[in-house]
């Protein structure tokens, strides 16, 4: 239906919530998504679905696999781990001329709905399209208005392109499914999946009965409204679509779910308004700062999700990567900000489900199949974050829970299994794997060497003392070795690889940052690494992924940089670095920070939004939290332009805080509500807060 997309050349792209308004004009085929924790749907801001793929794979870094399955398939509806829908839109014809709604003059974004307006002469068209939180549907309404001077009569099409689809790497039976069968079942239009058809099917109909109900070629199908619109008048039809695969009636669904269409959109817009703007807010000088704060946390929102195998955790990404992702535990800290405690720690809880003894995989399908078991630094990643999640929710049967799994993950397995010489630095793939590098890589032993650190401060708490001091020692280890064994003065930074024989392999990376991340880097080569990194490996948009091959600018990479320029006194430049995530927001699809900077990849990410908060709260303000020791310590950085700035309502453990930066650096916080007394600690200065009690310096 939609094969033939309008001629538009831009069209008005719109940003609604709380008091950010941004309009920009865009390009046609730009992306959007309305997200629930059950289903999502991924189209254009014109209207139309055009064909999306997958640009690159896990397997050829970088190279498309002209094998997938779903090339040209990431668009329509989705309730992971099936697809239901391929297209949907509306086709009203007008004195015998078809008017098909793919070319929208204004598209509005307000994260619980999405918005078309397509005006021809002196009819308005409005499309209004929302997926619930909890639901497996989508629910889109047409209002057709008649602003002329004569009765209108109108023929509506509602059509629809069943397209069900197993997601990657996972079936729900043997075999992929390769079709469907297209039927009206009791005034709907209801597709069912070749495979498991009793399981796995799609079901559409309307609020209001429709005149007619049709079925097309191609797996297609319409319902069909004559209206006759009275001078100045307007109608509205409402339409659900329904997606199931685990053996519900898709049609029953629709039959409870059309009639709570207005509840439902409620409740949506209860969600953002209530959990995202009731979290912490950024009051600083700059109002483009203060928005993406804003933003990101409805990012976050966007990206939660609910498995009745898994609970409820975040997918990576959108198109490309709606996953769990054990990468996103760089993501942790900025969910837990926001106040996604109880699906960021199961999301932890997720790796250590599927571990293998002690391997925390890579990726898991949204079936809960295991899609790749974990690379050599991802083990060291997940436990180092147990450590973070522990300090800012003091959940110790959270951290009794993953303890076992994070002693045997890290000590028997990264420093066991896979550290096959016993010299601390474990062998197999990196965050990103390039040819010529050996086994041992640069960021694996650095994530390793932290996550020591971390797992015996959690064996103190767990009084393992034995293995609390094992763990020290390790550390310790590692970091009377490591400047002779990874730096590489001819590159003059560290080399991103040590082969069998221990000789350096040097790749201008952008992992060579990650001691410097991590606080590992001697200052000198802290120094040294910096300055490379200004001549060779920065462009405007932030830190290159690899000198003279892939130059694009990823958010993480840059994120991480901005962290370490933070850790190291490079203040200027970690400033620069955090406000270049936020850059992503100005391109492509409004509200949304990509993987890319400016654009590109995944058109909404995770850990581009929650390494933003996190920036914002422990490195531009400084704030770093126990919350098991009720304490909280305060170093902030804030950039010389600035005259002072704001975090409200930040919540860790049981305490909530307001906190508050001059111009002159004092520091203001206001224990806004708490069970215990607060311990505040800033430079030198220590003070203890009870609830309702402000200390400033």
């Amino acid at each position: 239906m939609d094969n033939d997309l309008g001629s538009a050349q831009t069209v008005t792209q719109v940003l609604r919530f709380d008091k950010i308004a941004r309009e920009r004009l865009s390009s046609p085929d730009t992306l959007f998504a309305n997200t629930g924790r059950r289903l999502y749907v991924i189209g254009d801001i014109d209207g139309g679905f055009r064909p999306r793929s997958n640009p690159y794979d896990m397997y050829k870094f970088g190279a498309p696999d002209p094998n997938d399955p779903l090339a040209g398939k990431l668009q329509g509806v989705w309730a992971q781990p099936v697809k239901g829908l391929d297209a949907y839109g509306y086709c009203l014809e007008l004195d015998g001329q078809p008017w098909e709604l793919v070319s929208a003059e204004r598209f509005t974004q307000t994260f619980a709905s999405v918005e078309f307006v397509f005006q021809r002469a002196d009819l308005r068209c409005t499309r209004h399209d929302f997926v619930p939180l909890d639901l497996p549907v989508l629910f889109s309404a047409l209002t057709i208005e008649n602003l002329t001077s004569a009765d209108v009569h109108v023929r509506v099409a509602f059509w629809a392109r069943f397209d069900l689809q197993d997601a990657w790497f996972t079936s729900l039976a043997e075999r992929r499914n390769q079709g469907q069968t297209v039927a009206v079942e009791d005034g709907c239009l209801v597709a069912r999946a070749e495979v498991l058809p009793e399981v796995w099917s799609t079901a559409i109909t309307g609020l209001q009965p429709a005149d007619e109900i049709r079925l097309l070629e191609g797996g297609s199908g319409e319902l069909v409204y004559d209206l006759l619109l009275a001078t100045g008048g307007q109608a509205e039809l409402v339409f659900c679509t329904a997606v199931v695969s685990c053996g519900e009636s898709a049609v029953e669904i629709l039959r409870q779910a059309l009639p709570r269409h207005l509840e439902l959109l409620r409740e949506k817009q209860a969600c953002y308004q209530d959990r995202v703007l009731a979290a912490p807010r950024l009051v600083s000088p700059d109002p483009l700062w203060n928005e993406a704060f804003t933003l990101a946390l409805a990012n976050i929102q966007m990206m939660e999700t609910e498995q009745d195998n898994l609970g409820c955790y975040f997918y990576a990404g959108l198109e490309m990567f709606p996953f769990w992702f054990s990468g996103d535990a760089y993501s942790l800290v900025g969910e837990l900000v926001g106040g996604w405690v109880g699906s960021a720690l199961n999301h932890m809880e997720i790796g250590m489900r599927y571990q293998q003894q002690g391997r925390i995989p890579h990726q898991v399908s949204p079936s809960g199949r295991l899609l790749f078991p974990g690379n050599a630094l991802e083990t060291p990643l997940w436990v180092a974050s147990i450590w973070e999640a522990y300090r800012w929710t003091g959940d110790r049967d959270f951290l009794a829970r993953l303890y076992p799994t994070a002693l045997r993950g890290l000590l028997e397995y990264t420093l066991g299994t896979i550290d096959t010489d016993g010299d601390g630095y474990a062998s197999g793939p990196g965050a990103v794997e390039r040819e010529m590098m050996g086994e041992e890589k640069l960021d694996t032993a650095a994530q390793t060497w932290l996550a020591l650190k971390c797992l015996a401060e959690m064996a103190q708490i767990m009084e393992d003392f034995t293995e609390a001091q094992r763990s020290l020692d390790l550390a310790d280890k590692i970091a009377a070795n490591f400047e002779e064994d990874w730096w590489d003065p001819t590159a003059g930074t560290y080399a991103m690889s040590l082969d069998q024989h221990n000789r350096r392999h040097s790749v201008p990376h952008w992992a060579i940052v990650v001691p410097v991340h991590l606080c590992l880097a001697s200052p000198e080569h802290a120094a040294a690494t910096f300055e490379l990194l200004r001549v060779q490996y920065l462009n405007r948009w932030g830190l290159k992924h690899t000198v003279g091959d892939d130059e694009r600018v990823w958010t993480l990479p840059t994120a991480v940089l901005s962290r370490a320029a933070f850790r190291y006194g490079q203040l200027a430049l970690g400033f620069e670095m955090l406000g270049h995530i936020a850059e992503t927001l100005q391109h492509g699809p409004v509200g949304m920070f990509h993987e890319l900077i400016p654009q590109g990849a995944c058109f909404v990410q995770l850990w581009s939004a929650a390494t933003y908060i996190r920036g914002v709260v422990e490195d531009l303000f400084g704030i770093t939290v126990r919350a098991d020791l009720d304490e909280i310590r305060i170093q902030p950085a804030l950039p010389a332009g600035w005259r002072g700035a704001r975090l409200e309502r930040l919540s860790f453990g049981d305490h909530v805080v307001d906190v508050e930066i001059g111009s002159g650096g004092n520091v203001s916080l206001r224990h806004t509500s708490g069970l215990r007394g607060l311990r505040v600690v800033c430079g030198a200065r220590v003070a203890s807060l009870l609830a309702g009690e402000t200390w400033s310096i």
